[in-house]
């Protein structure tokens, strides 16, 4: 199942770094449900219930594109036998009643990518049982189903009954208070920090290691007397701690840290990207004061205004569906482009035709679409589906409340002008796409990538448009 994220907070989100819509503890999900895997886009689904009880409602304000695989439920084939699932694979009871010492732990169906920069999980205790022996925590794919959580290497444990920290040991350390019937116990994993704390009904208790560092963690749970029973909360509800606020503290970390970074500084780079972005869109007046106020003005830069005047000369006729004058100006101002660039002068052939459906009788639109167009049929097949499309304009008495309306609205003509400058740039030897863009896109691969290779965990916290849109001060 393919979910979107975005972080929570105690309305309804939390966890890792889910986002889906809300749902209830008592679905008949099957016991062996396989990881979510997430879609870390941006969306919020607070008020869309559903029956999955085994989808997560959690969070983390991240714009990554690839996919994420969280731990959703309990693991029916990473289970001590001494323990019960229930069918939506989130209810643990404890059943054997031989001895006191037979320990029993159950995994998460998969494990924690650190590429999610924060995960969270909480239980409720739905029964201390006969003694209260529980614990939480995480643990790698290698502890025995035999043990509480932190009881062996590379294993965190906040148990219960003495309120002690477990990590590696069988002996605890003190830590937090006791938990019992009806508390709220919860684990953080930051692998930016790469820490772990755990909570007790929504309140932080403390650090409690920092040694996670290159482990693959799975969240656990270790029960060990009669009628202990928990329910576990991956995100399908609300979380009793605030894992919003923890997430935009640790983002403001990690921005901050970035910005204090220093770099080598080179003003002329800078200035003529910035100065490329602007005459590649043809802000001509604002390429002016720029460029005065840079120092960087000269005859070079006369001609290249002269450029953009031509650009914007040529897209405003356009705008206007003035299509001859278009290919009058094209003709005079750049000789040959039609003649090398054939799908423009298709395209703005096409628009003609869609321009005539809007003011010349039928009789002259359908002579230029035989005369002019027909033969274009025959030089591809998208060139055959659109004209096509195009020339179904003429079976309708009113185009405009037609199927194909649309082509007569502007944005067609938007298209082409955009199509047409990029065109243009290339013809006289510029780039199509602004340098400057092609970095902010070539940044966001790379996050990306750092995100996919779980290279960095901080980089679940990074988006590009938090550098651009946001005011250092």
């Amino acid at each position: 199942m393919y979910l979107q994220s975005s972080f929570s907070n105690n309305s309804g989100r939390g966890g890792g770094v889910v986002d889906t819509s809300s749902s209830s503890s008592s679905s008949s999900s099957s016991s062996n449900s396989s990881p979510t895997r997430v879609n870390n886009n941006n969306n919020n689904n607070s008020n869309n219930n559903n029956n999955n009880s085994n989808i997560p409602n959690n969070s983390s304000t991240l714009y990554r594109q690839n996919l994420y695989e969280l731990p959703t439920n309990w693991s029916s084939k990473e289970k001590c036998s001494h323990l019960e699932l229930s069918s939506n694979s989130l209810r643990v009871t404890y059943k054997n009643n031989k001895t006191d010492n037979e320990a029993g732990l159950i995994r998460a169906n998969c494990c924690i990518p650190p590429s999610c920069g924060i995960y969270y999980f909480e239980i409720t205790v739905i029964s201390k049982g006969r003694d209260g022996y529980i614990g939480i925590g995480v643990c790698t794919s290698t502890m025995l189903l035999s043990r509480l959580p932190g009881w062996e290497r590379n294993s965190f444990g906040y148990h219960g009954d003495d309120g002690n920290l477990f990590k590696g040991s069988g002996t605890g350390i003190s830590y937090g208070p006791t938990y019992t019937t009806g508390d709220v116990v919860g684990c953080c994993i930051n692998f930016v920090q790469g820490t772990i704390f755990f909570t007790k009904n929504g309140v932080p208790l403390g650090e409690a290691t920092k040694d996670i560092k290159g482990l693959s963690l799975y969240p656990c749970v270790g029960l060990r007397t009669p009628g202990e029973s928990l329910e576990a909360n991956f995100g399908q509800r609300p979380f009793a701690f605030d894992v919003d606020q923890l997430f935009k503290e640790e983002k403001q970390r990690v921005i901050k840290t970035i910005k204090n970074t220093k770099t080598v500084e080179d003003d002329s780079i800078s200035t003529q990207l910035v100065l490329s972005y602007l005459m590649h869109h043809g802000y001509s007046e604002t390429v002016k004061l720029f460029a005065k106020a840079t120092g960087t003005d000269g005859d070079s830069l006369n001609s290249q205004l002269d450029d953009i005047k031509n650009r914007q000369k040529i897209s405003e006729l356009l705008s206007k569906g003035n299509i001859d004058e278009v290919i009058k100006e094209l003709d005079n101002i750049y000789p040959n482009f039609l003649t090398q660039n054939r799908d423009i002068q298709f395209k703005l052939l096409c628009q003609k035709f869609i321009e005539m459906i809007k003011t010349s009788p039928i009789e002259e639109t359908m002579a230029f679409g035989q005369n002019q167009l027909s033969n274009f049929s025959f030089e591809s097949k998208e060139c055959e589906s659109n004209l096509n499309e195009i020339f179904s304009l003429i079976a309708y008495s009113d185009p405009y409340t037609s199927p194909v309306s649309f082509l007569l609205e502007k944005s067609k003509r938007d298209q082409i002008i955009n199509d047409l400058n990029c065109a243009l740039l290339v013809y006289c030897h510029k780039p199509a796409t602004p340098v400057l863009e092609k970095i902010v896109k070539q940044a966001k691969v790379a996050i990306d990538q750092v995100v996919h290779q779980n290279a960095s965990p901080a980089a679940a916290f990074i988006n590009v448009k938090d550098f651009i849109d946001v005011d250092d001060n």
